[in-house]
């Protein structure tokens, strides 16, 4: 699994020589116009992230008029949501810019550069497609809402066309830089200095005729059988290494088209994508990403692994450990698994390696670490759960926790067992108690905002969304008043945050158009019906999941996972009579594999990325982890108590 590349960000398929790079640097058309276009794009997303701060602004005053004064404002969660779907329509052409967006690259990165490349027009080219039907029929639901004068139903009576504005101006951006891209890997591919290879598997023509075959298979099954060919469409576009919004958005379009009216049915595109963002729940997201973000720019990871390092280095396996500790702490503040990789990587993995420490052992304590970034609170994938079915943010915070701490002393334990069993490391000097207090002294900012977040929300003081905005509220203020963040960075570290945010709700638009034409298609009527029918146990209902799961994980990214998988799933398992909330936390856990687990596990990627190791000694060094965190799935699965007394305390 990589990222969709922009012109700076090469992808790994992309292995042209040093003159062919230079070359193509030189022919890039347009270079005014390219230029014009990611200085909006890059304006864009820094105006999006100005947003989140805004939206963060107006919830802390909520919460303190709330609060302290109990006069609770009518209008905060309202404007945030209107700014969340500018945010995420806005922000999405950076990210594509920027290579933010996932696409799979299973078969597209064991091609030659030559042939890669070519799909990799037809990938950005299929981008500014779904950009254009978006944008098309955006504008014509916007007219529909300007001639009718449609005002929203709260208080404040806002124009409708206003909000659904944002979907257009980001439907625009989103197509100029999709055929930017386009028009640079073209003058790429024409220069004619890529990288080729003998073989039919690696003829460009081929394989270029062989995706749009396989396109039109799927279109065709989709006549007889609606649903197996929307899964053949989307297969196709994904292993045709489709930016993974991309290949969600177009086999709902397509289901749309063919299924329901041919283009009479293409209007509710833009409806679904608009309706899709208009969730409350979903501030939270964005919210968080950009606290972590402030917080890592102002170097908290840092600061957390040193007094980690200070209090627990010197015991046996001691730094190890200290780079779990400092994971799951700062899980407890980003809710990234991939920003608590880098951010305590960068720091941590060096002082291992120096201090003699097995290097596969490092890769795989810093991957796995990193995975508790989904499952401490705050959690990515427990927002999408909570948005998906309606289950409680809080509740689902609350669920992880346990668990989290759980697999994080787990991961301890077999670091030390590991290390003693080497015996291969230098144990770091004990440090004295005033560089111990030092240490804490430096760290306490961070360790404060876990605190903020899990204790604020289970006491019920604010809720998950009101406790991400305090975080960036906090960071900003924190990092500010400390000087580890300047004023005039800010603007960076905001557009910087929008990459992740977009990604993940571009994702969610695209899985929302798509799971809408499944829901007309009744599919998960049809699975509960079929295992009704079938008399089929419930526990081995639920070991099919999980399976069917880790098969997921091993091919796709975990917002893509959650967000196909849920609709689907989850009513099928209720039915069954599990808990959600319960189902929520051995879902999150299985997706902690999917990011350790070959070949797509994307925190391999990142270790790799930060240590400059081969992916093999990454695998190997993560593999034992796999088989812990299935211990704790077992575990969970077995004792759903774990998962579920936390938030059967907490104050309603």
């Amino acid at each position: 699994m990589n990222n969709s590349t922009g012109s700076g960000s090469p992808s790994a398929g992309e292995r042209e020589t040093a003159p062919a790079g230079r070359q193509a640097q030189r022919l890039l058309p347009g270079g005014l116009l390219e230029r014009s276009i990611d200085g909006l794009t890059r304006m864009a997303s820094t105006l999006a992230g100005a947003g989140m701060v805004f939206v963060s602004l107006s919830i802390v005053y909520e919460i303190v008029m709330r609060f302290f004064f109990r006069s609770p404002t009518t209008w905060v969660y309202d404007i945030s949501v209107y700014i969340l779907i500018w945010y995420g329509f806005l922000a999405a052409a950076h990210a594509l810019k920027q290579g933010a967006h996932i696409n799979v690259d299973l078969v597209t990165g064991r091609l030659c550069a030559r042939t890669g490349t070519l799909l990799e027009i037809a990938g950005y080219l299929l981008c500014a497609g779904y950009a254009i039907i978006l944008t098309v029929y955006g504008i014509e639901t916007v007219n529909n809402s300007l001639r009718s004068g449609e005002v929203t139903s709260n208080l404040l009576h806002v124009k409708v066309w206003i909000i659904q504005l944002g979907l257009v101006t980001g439907g625009v951006l989103l197509v100029l830089q999709a055929a930017r891209l386009a028009a640079a890997k073209t003058v790429l591919l024409a220069a004619g200095k890529l990288e080729r290879a003998p073989g039919l598997l690696n003829n460009p023509v081929f394989i270029l005729a062989l995706f749009l075959l396989l396109l039109l298979l799927g279109v065709a099954v989709m006549q007889y059988n609606g649903t197996a060919g929307m899964i053949i469409l989307l297969l196709v576009l994904l292993f045709g290494g489709v930016p993974v919004f991309t290949a969600l958005a177009l086999t709902g379009i397509a289901g749309f088209y063919f299924l329901f009216g041919g283009a009479s049915g293409l209007p509710m595109v833009s409806f679904v994508a608009f309706k899709s963002l208009n969730d409350s729940i979903l501030v939270a997201l964005p919210l968080f990403i950009l606290g972590g973000q402030i917080l890592q720019s102002g170097r908290i990871g840092e600061r957390l692994f040193d007094l980690c390092s200070k209090w627990i280095g010197h015991f046996p396996g001691g730094l190890a450990v200290a780079t779990i500790a400092a994971c799951a702490i700062f899980a407890a503040i980003s809710g990234s698994s991939v920003a608590t990789a880098i951010t305590i990587g960068l720091f941590a993995l060096p002082a291992m390696i120096e201090r003699g420490y097995d290097p596969r052992l490092a890769y795989g304590i810093l991957a796995a670490g990193g995975t508790l970034g989904i499952l401490i609170p705050p959690s990515g994938p427990m927002i999408l759960y909570s948005s998906i079915t309606d289950e409680s943010t809080g509740a689902l915070f609350m669920a992880g926790v346990i668990p989290g701490i759980i697999l994080s002393l787990v991961f301890a334990a077999y670091a030390v067992f590991a290390c003693a069993r080497s015996g291969r490391y230098e144990r770091v000097a004990r440090s004295t108690w005033k560089e111990r207090f030092v240490a804490f002294k430096g760290s306490i900012w961070g360790m404060l905002a876990p605190v903020i977040v899990i204790g604020g929300i289970y006491t019920g003081v604010f809720t998950p969304t009101e406790a991400a905005a305090v975080v960036v509220v906090y960071a900003l203020a924190v990092c500010l008043a400390t000087g580890s963040l300047k004023l005039k960075d800010l603007p960076g570290v905001v557009a910087d945050s929008t990459r992740g945010s977009a990604m993940i709700l571009m994702i969610i638009v695209g899985a929302i158009i798509m799971g809408t034409v499944f829901t007309m298609l009744q599919l998960p009527q049809l699975l509960m019906g079929i295992v009704a029918g079938a008399g089929i146990p419930p526990w081995l209902v639920i070991v099919a999941v999980m399976l069917l799961l880790v098969v997921l994980g091993m091919i796709l990214e975990v917002a893509s996972i959650m967000l196909i998988t849920i609709p689907i799933l989850y009513p099928l398992v209720t039915s069954l009579g599990f808990d959600g909330v319960w189902l929520a936390v051995l879902m999150v856990i299985n997706m902690e594999m999917a990011l350790i687990t070959p070949p797509v596990g994307l925190n391999l990627y990142v270790i790799k990325g930060v240590s400059s190791a081969r992916l093999s000694d990454v695998v190997v060094g993560s593999l034992p982890f796999v088989l812990l965190l299935l211990l704790g799935l077992l575990l969970v699965a077995l004792i759903p108590q774990l998962s579920l007394w936390l938030p059967a305390t907490m104050r309603s």
